[in-house]
């Protein structure tokens, strides 16, 4: 899996190579009114994962709509927007929520679902394998997945690891995936803005030849 921290140099530059490192044509929320305005919002923040619905990052969203469509293409892209103001903020504190567990977090998790089951935790070795294969996941997922099991895991004993990965790999892949693609797009708006900012459309070169 591409690694965030390989799309590895000033702010917002450097807060995005650190990382790993669009609205849409529609006008800004202000000039919506209130009820469509929200309506808006929810739907925007339906596209993001949940552990990333952060204060203001509806309009992150909506630039990477704009970088992704229309940067480059057309000349109705806006070259500032106030999403490129708090994105860096917004994506260093994402990239800090997928930060992998500890040891002791996967220990929680298996002692909080053995004691609700009822059951042994495995001996230092098995907690080993445990550990070997879930630390890669953030606490949020752990946490996500120790409730889960909890409430829906139908059998007395302690689910083996295949049954943690099941539930948190998929969790894993949307936060990674929807961060990866965010951070991707605001570098290639800041390489844009830092180089000639053309516009490479041959239709709009044709009609300008005519």
């Amino acid at each position: 899996m591409k690694k965030i921290s390989s799309l590895i140099t000033t702010l917002p530059m450097e807060a995005y190579l650190q990382i790993g490192k669009q609205r849409l044509g529609i006008g800004s929320v202000e000039q919506m009114n209130t009820v469509s305005a929200t309506t808006r919002v929810q739907d925007i923040l339906q596209q993001v994962p949940i552990q990333f619905r952060k204060g203001g990052v509806e309009y992150l969203v909506l630039r990477s709509e704009q970088i992704q469509n229309q940067m480059g293409i057309t000349r109705d892209f806006p070259k500032t927007d106030r999403a490129d103001g708090i994105a860096p903020d917004i994506l260093t504190s994402c990239s800090a929520d997928m930060k992998p567990c500890s040891r002791e977090d996967v220990a929680i998790c298996l002692e909080t679902i053995a004691s609700t089951f009822q059951v042994k935790v495995p001996d230092d070795l098995g907690l080993t394998r445990y550990f070997d294969l879930l630390c890669k996941y953030p606490r949020f997922i752990i946490d996500h997945c120790t409730e889960s099991i909890i409430k829906e895991y139908p059998y007395p004993r302690l689910p083996v690891p295949k049954d943690f990965i099941d539930r948190c790999e998929p969790m894993y892949v949307e936060h990674y995936d929807w961060l990866y693609k965010m951070t991707k797009n605001f570098m290639r708006l800041e390489i844009w803005m830092q180089g000639d900012q053309k516009i490479h459309n041959k239709y709009l070169d044709k009609v300008e030849d005519k």
